[in-house]
């Protein structure tokens, strides 16, 4: 299938399944309901191929053609008290937030708040610097300012810099790094650039993010499970985020502070209610058609990946896609806007994103009259089931003792140790790199995925190192 990258581009990953297009019919009659069933059942049996290996838990919306064919919640919002959760549920959307500040800030440059062109020196006197006077607005929204990401910053894996930093004092702690590349010469993923266009709405408008927002956004589209994470407070709506245990099950994440991440990352929202975003893009109560073009710029996109998909050797779709992952919390939102199909994904067990894009394609290819692929033999979900359950050694042991009859993909085995390595299971991590590195023993990315993940913070003590990073 044709997969996004995590940049701007698309590539190829394993072998091409061929998609053909349906023509979408609008005739209310019984051939149309039995078919939106048999959509159902096909995109049920997608989404269980996953669930029954504990590979996602969480809420999935699917429309087609503009119409919902399928929504439906899997697992706990809050496993302490066994509570289901709901189509209703609110997620930490975590960076699928970027694509909705982009939105806003094209609505206030329409509204004459703000030029996109204005510089980060224009708002922030702590950026009175060379680097502040080129930085636009332009470039903050499409990731070409040079600035890192947040892991950049001194101290930010320090649970009492979270309590203890301000907004304000966060600023400036961004005013000093240094930047990555001349400005506008690259593409650097920063969620810091993106904390900052949320400061700078705050500035134009007098009102905080969430106040804009709640305004310009969500209040017009009735996004009534939607709004912006403040400190350390959950909503009361919003599904708890978990991560693996060493010895099997989940825990539940330690709450950040959610003032430090912002725009980039702190909206949480609903299936329903980002669907309803998702169907205001194709019209211009929100925003103009000169602002689309800026907004799904196939150069230098806002806060969404674009790109062409191959569905068949014949045809290509347009594709709008964007995901977000943060302690726990896992989203993808994606449109295939040649026939106006969506599919949203949100997740409080932290899939992976070469999973969840997956499993969007899996679902895909129902929409396109295709047979989706048998997941039964995949070692990654089998894999993941036996970490919920616990026996991870044994299974790992059992598959390598058996490999030819399991399906072994080295981007989703290798997506799934980095999520065990940001669970902080770096033991469990390093086997599995390690895996990977035998099995594809001619593949450059394994071995060099081995030796970032010998060399990461979690697993610079863990007891397996010695074993498998000489």
């Amino acid at each position: 299938m044709m997969l996004f990258t995590k940049k701007m581009g698309l590539m190829l990953a394993g072998a091409l399944t061929s998609y053909s297009l349906a023509l979408p019919s609008n005739a209310e009659d019984s051939s149309t309901i039995q078919s939106q069933e048999q959509t159902q059942k096909q995109i049920e049996q997608v989404v269980n191929s996953y669930t029954s290996n504990s590979a996602f838990e969480g809420t999935i919306l699917v429309a087609k053609s503009g119409k919902i064919v399928f929504e439906k919640a899997y697992g706990l919002s809050d496993q302490a008290k066994n509570q289901q959760t709901t189509i209703s549920h609110s997620f930490q959307l975590a960076s699928l937030s970027k694509p909705i500040t982009a939105t806003l800030m094209l609505m206030l440059e329409e509204q004459g708040k703000l030029k996109l062109d204005d510089t980060l020196a224009d708002y922030f006197p702590e950026f009175n610097n060379p680097f502040g006077k080129k930085v636009t607005l332009h470039h903050l929204l499409s990731h070409t300012s040079g600035m890192p990401d947040h892991f950049a910053i001194n101290g930010w894996f320090d649970v009492d810099f979270h309590k203890k930093t301000s907004e304000k004092e966060f600023t400036v702690e961004i005013a000093k790094l240094s930047p990555k590349f001349e400005v506008g010469e690259d593409y650097l993923y920063s969620n810091l650039g993106y904390f900052l266009l949320g400061k700078i709405i705050e500035k134009v408008t007098g009102k905080s993010y969430a106040e804009n927002l709640q305004k310009q956004l969500l209040s017009p589209l009735n996004m009534g499970q939607s709004g912006v994470a403040k400190g350390f407070q959950l909503n009361p709506e919003t599904a708890k985020g978990y991560r693996w245990n060493h010895n099997g099950g989940y825990h539940e994440q330690v709450a950040k502070n959610m003032s430090l991440f912002g725009a980039g990352a702190a909206i949480y929202s609903s299936v329903k209610d980002l669907y309803r975003f998702d169907m205001a893009l194709y019209g211009d109560k929100l925003i103009n058609k000169q602002s689309k073009a800026r907004l799904f710029n196939t150069e230098n996109s806002y806060g969404w990946r674009v790109g062409r998909v191959v569905v068949s050797p014949e045809h290509e779709v347009n594709v709008h896609m964007y995901d977000g992952q943060f302690d726990g919390y896992s989203s993808m939102m994606t449109r295939f806007i040649d026939d106006k199909h969506s599919i949203i994904i949100l997740s409080n067990v932290g899939i992976s994103y070469f999973l969840k894009q997956q499993l969007t394609f899996d679902i895909a290819a129902v929409l396109y009259d295709q047979e989706a692929i048998n997941r039964t033999k995949d070692v990654s979900l089998m894999l993941i089931q036996s970490l919920v359950s616990g026996t991870f050694d044994q299974t790992l042991t059992r598959i390598q003792s058996d490999k030819a009859e399991k399906s072994y993909n080295e981007p989703s085995l290798s997506a799934f140790a980095y999520q065990m390595l940001w669970s902080g299971l770096g033991d469990k991590s390093l086997q599995l790199f390690s895996l990977v590195s035998n099995t594809f023993p001619d593949s450059s990315t394994a071995k060099r995925n081995l030796i970032q993940a010998c060399n990461h913070r979690v697993t610079s003590e863990s007891k397996s190192r010695e074993s498998f990073c000489n």
